[in-house]
């Protein structure tokens, strides 16, 4: 693939996150798509930029150069794009300043730490006229395109509820994500646009109302002052008459839960496996069971979400985000997709706020925004 457009990109924030992208790109090149060239890496770690930029070296020809100021970087370097791997609250700075230089940007999502950060993102995206796509990366697991496929074709029937429950013991702080004005809010929020996106991506509805409860447990982890939630139960109305219920908590000590499961008419998906249901029995799918079939029916779709048979999720986000670039077409993840996708946790904290169920459209509209208000006056928009 010598004459592949190759994209001149910049890795931007080296946390933790940033390892996994970086994963991805190796992926990429394992399988002799060597369609990134990482020239810049950038933090304000220069020991953490400098530990990514070994890691990059690795497997790419060139070792980025390294930076401590996005204004240098973006001064010295000729970029087509940005990989955006920074904290939450600083989302919307980072990503306005690449597009005013002309990048296109794949960023962490939550898109942004509020509503109205978001927006702004976007609105600097068009306003620009770049691309903009959000690594939403856990709807492109093998379990997750399975189900997709499992609910198009109509296997569990008619949709009705989705059940996910996710509760653990976390004594530890985890970093900046413990404080609100940084992180917006807790794994519900940082995670839970995670399974807000595979709601709307498997049931292909939109959310129209949210009502929530929140609480603090342990407002003190080790000393350190946590200003997030540590426990938040909500229920979502989806379009078609379709619900779903959450509990997701990391002040649950001894037993641990993790599930996630979609009710339809006629059987029950989980992550494991698919089960329907007969007058006299239950019929049970593996994964194996379903990877056959869906290669059985579309083989020619199962390559389009798992090219070269690449099932690294972030790799996958990369070269869709590629593709995205050299055909001038729209991510599968865009702006306007994670918007939707932070606007169910955000209404849950907006909903918690008022102590009443809220609309996701006056979330997405601006029209709530009392939990936010503290998190957009420490930042000025």
């Amino acid at each position: 693939m010598d004459d592949i457009e190759k994209i001149n990109i910049a890795l931007v924030g080296c946390g933790s996150i940033a390892s996994n992208h970086i994963n991805g790109y190796r992926s990429l090149h394992m399988k002799g798509l060597d369609i990134f060239n990482i020239k810049a890496v950038c933090d304000v770690s220069k020991a953490k930029a400098e530990e990514k930029a070994s890691e990059i070296r690795r497997f790419q020809d060139e070792e980025p150069r390294v930076y401590i100021s996005l204004d240098e970087m973006l001064k010295n370097e000729s970029l087509d794009a940005a990989d955006i791997c920074v904290p939450h609250n600083i989302h919307h700075i980072v990503s306005s300043r690449c597009f005013e230089k002309g990048l296109d940007i794949i960023i962490e999502k939550p898109l942004g730490i509020t509503m109205r950060a978001a927006k702004k993102i976007i609105d600097a995206a068009e306003r620009n006229g770049r691309i903009l796509a959000v690594a939403e990366n856990y709807r492109r697991r093998i379990q997750s395109r399975i189900g997709w496929w499992v609910i198009r074709e109509g296997l569990i029937g008619k949709p009705r509820i989705v059940l996910w429950t996710l509760t653990y013991w976390m004594p530890d702080p985890w970093g900046w994500r413990e404080n609100k004005l940084i992180a917006g809010g807790s794994w519900v929020f940082d995670g839970g646009v995670h399974l807000a996106d595979l709601d709307r991506y498997h049931l292909g509805v939109e959310a129209l109302e949210v009502y929530a409860q929140t609480e603090t447990f342990e407002p003190v982890k080790r000393g350190v002052k946590v200003t997030v939630d540590d426990m938040t139960m909500a229920i979502i109305k989806y379009e078609d008459r379709i619900y779903a219920q959450w509990l997701w908590m990391n002040s649950a000590p001894a037993h641990k839960i993790s599930m996630r499961v979609i009710y339809g008419s006629n059987g029950a998906l989980t992550e494991e496996e698919l089960k329907i249901q007969r007058e006299d029995h239950v019929e049970v799918y593996s994964t194996p069971n379903l990877i056959r079939a869906v290669k059985g029916r579309s083989m020619e779709q199962w390559e389009r979400w798992f090219p070269k048979g690449i099932t690294d999720t972030f790799a996958t986000e990369l070269y869709d985000f590629y593709e995205a670039l050299t055909n001038k077409r729209k991510p599968e993840v865009d702006g306007l997709e994670a918007y939707r996708d932070m606007a169910i946790p955000i209404g849950f904290y907006e909903s918690a706020t008022l102590q009443k169920p809220v609309k996701i459209k006056d979330i997405e509209e601006l029209r709530i925004e009392e939990y936010q208000s503290e998190i957009n006056e420490n930042l000025n928009i």
